[in-house]
């Protein structure tokens, strides 16, 4: 099903050929470090670690620039693309991060990831699920839910589809839940729509939003009772502003909508991703 849904969307039999080379080897992107035979590499690779360890945004953000086309004459020092790439990020250069990190050679899953990543959160989902796609196997929690969120974005609701990107994120991601119950919703499969939603509640009991999803599908699924006994509990946990008539008014709705979120703590998880890379 997915397949089909991407040659429908790309065009083509493999649209990923063309990024990635037709020959996708994870253990082929980590190269040797010569920064040891190029001391003015070196000597970047300390000034980008270390200005990031210190904070020093003011600075980064001209040395990302001043620096850029001295790191990218080291293509093959990947160390020194990624600490760019890391700079880039940490003060919020998101276009220049990607640039830097796309300049790696047959990328390792974490760095791909790490490229949709940043693409997501500027909004560039076509981009972000080119680099998901091909280590789909692989991915973080973070990179599946952006990936789910990007499909949603150019259109593919498939609850099926959603479900298996998401499915080794149910556990501990709340957003997870309620992205595959407000799908499932969507397309009139209840019950299911309520596990889901349900256990999106048990992960984020503070959501106003999530529970009120929760409650519209009770009450279709002909437990208006049981949603009136968890009324105080709803405002315990949601500290929500909404009168009970407001509550029972917005229950009423019969479609879900899915907001797309950033990424929180972006450079966190990318740093995390990149360190992965290394063992590759």
């Amino acid at each position: 099903m997915e397949n089909d849904t991407f040659r429908k969307l790309f065009g083509e039999e493999n649209p990923f050929e063309g990024l990635f080379g037709k020959s996708f080897d994870k253990g082929s992107s980590r190269m040797p470090d010569t920064s040891n035979l190029d001391p003015r590499g070196a000597a970047l690779l300390v000034t980008f670690t270390t200005e990031i360890a210190r904070g020093d945004r003011s600075y980064l953000e001209r040395a990302v620039i001043i620096y850029k086309q001295e790191v990218y004459e080291r293509e093959n020092n990947l160390s020194l693309l990624e600490a760019h790439a890391k700079a880039a990020l940490f003060v919020e250069n998101l276009p220049l991060c990607c640039e830097s990190l796309r300049k790696i050679k047959n990328p390792s899953p974490g760095q791909s990831q790490a490229i949709g990543l940043v693409d997501y959160n500027q909004g560039n989902f076509g981009l972000a699920i080119k680099s998901f796609y091909p280590v789909k196997k692989d991915l973080s929690i973070p990179a599946r839910i952006a990936y789910s969120f990007s499909l949603l974005e150019i259109g593919c609701q498939e609850v099926k589809m959603h479900e298996e990107i998401l499915e080794p994120s149910l556990k501990k991601a709340s957003v997870a839940n309620s992205i595959l119950g407000c799908l499932a919703f969507n397309a009139s499969d209840y019950e299911f729509a309520e596990r889901c939603l349900r256990a999106a509640v048990e992960l984020d009991p503070s959501s106003e939003r999530k529970r009120l999803d929760l409650m519209r599908v009770m009450d279709i699924n002909g437990k208006l009772q049981e949603v009136y006994a968890q009324m105080n509990s709803f405002y315990i946990d949601t500290n929500s502003k909404l009168t009970p008539e407001q509550v029972i008014e917005q229950i009423k709705e019969r479609k879900l909508s899915v907001s797309r979120a950033p990424i929180k703590n972006l450079f966190r998880v990318v740093d995390s991703l990149l360190c992965q890379a290394t063992e590759y």
